[in-house]
């Protein structure tokens, strides 16, 4: 899933054979290894995950954002990159490719990887990318679409998976890893890429008539308490757990979707109500602050929520390079306005004092600052 500096999608040149080094585990991990059958005598060993996997490159910037039509300019990403990020993360509909042909998914990420500031932007910042609906084939799919596996091949063949830790032997398109920052006093960043496609369960809609109460919900959703439903699937939500024990000062989580917000009825963590109180109570009884990230909904807002003695943050990016303006929706965790033209977000980590803090930001295709929120652990 990384892009490495110099480094263009398999379909344009090969992988520099250095960028592999980076992915050993390392003396300390191989280690644990080699003592773990004589720490867990008598008891079911624990699943053991390759990730978080830990990164040389320090980080600063990260930028981020959604919803890019291929067969559009991009110049906003030519903005993002004067940004100087050290990461950048797609966060979801990176392509529009509802299909379930593998030669049209193919060409759309074909045509993404031609565009000039595609390419400028992946020369210049480590790239991970997400998936949310329409780069994974359908509109609003989840775990039964047809085509699941073979969109993730054409995924993980784009975003240079196919062969690298952790996801050449995991079903999905989700990871973790680990960065230091460079200031005065470093903090380690955990970076968690969720997979909120692969294993959700089917969508509970409303009903017709319902439509006719729901003044200011115009999504086709409602929340679905049903104990068997699940936006990530037994195995992910494993390895979440793990993630979260992992120690970290800060967790940036991506998710496709909204966490927090869930007034509007369209896709997010809202649909699944005891997945969302499983992820916030994750959050909150983890070490260290976190901040979800998400896409989908073509504006831009923060949200933010007191919850279990914490305070957490919902940045959401959205679009790229499609931006749709309609109806304002009610969402009273919105900290501020909604920006729904064009635009990409920025994390600028402070840790120039023994308090470190992160400046959360919304910008438009001009880089100027659309929405600001300052987070403080």
């Amino acid at each position: 899933m990384v892009v490495y500096r110099n480094m263009l999608p398999l379909s344009i040149h090969r992988m520099n054979p250095k960028a592999r080094s980076l992915y050993r585990i390392g003396i300390g991990t191989a280690i644990i290894l080699l003592l773990a059958p004589s720490l867990s005598v008598g008891a079911a060993p624990a699943p053991f995950y390759e990730d978080p996997l830990p990164r040389k490159k320090t980080i600063q910037t990260i930028g981020f954002g959604s919803c890019l039509r291929q067969n559009r300019p991009a110049p906003i990403l030519n903005t993002a990159n004067g940004m100087n990020p050290d990461l950048f993360v797609f966060l979801g509909d990176n392509v529009y490719a509802d299909t379930t042909s593998p030669d049209e998914m193919k060409a759309a990420y074909l045509k993404l990887g031609s565009l000039d500031s595609f390419q400028a932007l992946s020369r210049t910042a480590e790239i991970h990318a997400i998936w949310d609906d329409h780069d994974y084939g359908a509109n609003d799919a989840g775990a039964d679409f047809e085509f699941r596996q073979g969109a993730e091949k054409i995924f993980k063949w784009f975003w240079q998976m196919e062969n690298r830790k952790p996801y050449a032997k995991r079903e999905g398109v989700y990871a973790s890893f680990l960065y230091r920052t460079s200031g005065r006093f470093p903090i380690k960043v955990q970076l968690i890429l969720l997979d909120t496609r692969s294993f959700r369960s089917a969508l509970k809609k409303k009903s017709w008539w319902s439509f006719l109460f729901s003044s200011g919900n115009r999504g086709p959703y409602v929340p679905d308490s049903d104990p068997e439903k699940t936006l990530l699937g037994k195995e992910q939500w494993d390895w979440l757990e793990h993630q979260f024990t992992v120690q970290a000062d800060l967790r940036i989580v991506a998710s496709s979707i909204q966490v927090l917000s869930g007034a509007n009825g369209f896709e997010t963590w809202a649909n699944f109500p005891l997945e969302q109180k499983k992820l916030l109570e994750l959050a909150v009884r983890s070490s260290g602050g976190t901040i979800f990230l998400s896409g989908d909904r073509h504006f831009a807002e923060i949200s933010a929520l007191d919850y279990g003695g914490r305070r957490l943050y919902d940045v959401t990016s959205s679009s790229l390079n499609q931006p749709l303006f309609f109806e304002d929706e009610h969402n009273p965790l919105r900290q501020g306005s909604r920006f729904a033209d064009s635009n990409f977000g920025l994390l600028r980590i402070d840790d120039s004092g023994k308090n470190w803090s992160v400046r959360m930001q919304i910008l438009d295709e001009k880089g100027q600052i659309r929405i600001e929120e300052i987070y403080r652990p």
